[in-house]
């Protein structure tokens, strides 16, 4: 029998003693874990640039964004923030956090997503996040998951 699961936010993606629903309980975390380890606490941000766009994306159930300075990362994304942090280039080497765009009709998305087995939990599917990225249309299906009609 498939299990369907909720899809995970950061505070339910990461085992940790408390939710982590925001970015700074995560950079808590991270700072922990790596203290452990010896090495320096992460970075942090030191300004804005609302010109950077990161977009919000469901990858095997877990709400994520991908670096919108290329750098090759992704991560879990905390319920609700408008902002996106990159602690692996630490915003291209600039110290800039970046604007986080949540999907239209996150609502409904969210209920069709969730009919799904876990590990079909995927949004926008590989061949639509290029064009999810540059605003454009997406296929028949990615349209579908959000409750729009062809």
């Amino acid at each position: 029998m498939a299990v369907r699961a909720q899809l995970r936010f950061l505070e339910q993606a990461l085992p940790a003693p408390a939710p982590l629903r925001s970015w700074e309980a995560y950079w808590q975390l991270a700072d922990s874990r790596k203290a452990l380890g010896g090495q320096p606490p992460v970075p942090r941000p030191t300004g804005h640039d609302p010109t950077v766009t990161a977009f919000a994306r469901v990858d095997d159930g877990r709400w994520i964004a991908d670096c919108p300075w290329m750098c090759g990362a992704a991560f879990n994304l905390p319920q609700g923030v408008d902002w996106f942090w990159c602690t692996e280039c630490a915003g291209a080497g600039l110290g800039r956090t970046a604007r986080l765009v949540w999907p239209q009709h996150m609502d409904q998305l969210t209920v069709n997503l969730e009919s799904l087995p876990a590990a079909l939990q995927f949004w926008p599917c590989s061949d639509c996040r290029p064009r999810f990225l540059a605003g454009r249309d997406m296929c028949e299906s990615c349209r579908g998951m959000q409750g729009q009609v062809a």
